[in-house]
């Protein structure tokens, strides 16, 4: 019983992705992290983005602006951080960025990178 109600908790806190395509993530030639920046807010879509990896990388999202509200999600990995580092697999991760409280659209700035 416990397992059913936090699983559901942890599907209302994640964030609507945008109804539009998610924004790919690229790499200027020979860098390893991009930065990416927007404004996110409570009632409006959550900005989202794609990052496309390879087996064994070693992957960072890290907010470098933010005013101490903002979050990502990487779905199906992992929900509410604002700093996570993990090893990747070849695919494609999608993930979002919004305020962990209710606010006005506000500016960020997230660095992701990949070695």
């Amino acid at each position: 019983m416990f397992r059913i109600v936090s699983a559901g908790l942890i599907l209302l806190a994640s964030p609507a992705f945008a109804d539009e395509p998610c924004t790919p993530i690229h790499f200027a030639r020979g860098a390893t992290f991009a930065v990416v920046s927007g404004t996110a807010g409570t009632d409006g879509p959550s900005p989202c983005y794609t990052l496309q990896t390879g087996k064994g990388q070693i992957a960072t999202l890290k907010f470098t602006k933010t005013d101490g509200n903002m979050a990502f999600t990487i779905e199906g990995l992992v929900d509410d951080r604002d700093d996570y580092t993990f090893k990747t697999e070849a695919k494609t991760y999608t993930f979002g960025v919004f305020p962990t409280l209710r606010s006005n659209p506000t500016p960020f700035s997230l660095r992701v990178e990949v070695r």
